[in-house]
C-alpha cells in the first residue's frame, strides 16, 4: 500500500483529501505544518507528500528543501497546494515536483497523483 503524507494547517482539507485517498486504497499520514510533515516524513517515508504552500512554523517550500537535503527525500515526488500556483513557476523545472491551484477538483488531485506514483 502506497502512504501519502497530506500536509496542510486547515484540518478540514487534510481531512477530505485523507478520506477520498483512503477509498482509493491509499495509506495517509498527517501533519499540520512543515514542522511536523518534517517528523512524518522521517518516521514513516511516505511514497508522495502533497503539501499546503503557507503555513505557520515552517511552510512547504522550506520543508520540501529541508527533505530534498537528505538522499533518502531527494527525489519524494511532491504536490503542491496553493493559491499561487502560477507564481510559483521558479519551481516547475523540478519533474518530481507538481503545483495544484488551491479549490482543485478531487479527481484532479487524484489523477496527479497517479501519474506521479507511476514515475
Amino acid at each position: 500500500m502506497k502512504k501519502i503524507l497530506i500536509v496542510d494547517d486547515e484540518p478540514a482539507q487534510r481531512k477530505v483529501i485523507a478520506a477520498a485517498l483512503k477509498q482509493k486504497g491509499y495509506g495517509t499520514l498527517e501533519a499540520e505544518d512543515g514542522l511536523q510533515g518534517l517528523e512524518q516524513a522521517r518516521a514513516e517515508k511516505p511514497d508522495l507528500i502533497i503539501s499546503d504552500v503557507y503555513m505557520d512554523n515552517m511552510n512547504g517550500f522550506m520543508m520540501v528543501e529541508t527533505l530534498r537535503q537528505d538522499a533518502e527525500f531527494e527525489t519524494i515526488p511532491v504536490i503542491m497546494m496553493t493559491s499561487a500556483a502560477q507564481a510559483a513557476g521558479a519551481w516547475q523545472s523540478e519533474e518530481d515536483i507538481e503545483y495544484l491551484d488551491k479549490g482543485f477538483a478531487m479527481p484532479k488531485l487524484l489523477s496527479t497523483i497517479e501519474k506521479m506514483l507511476k514515475t
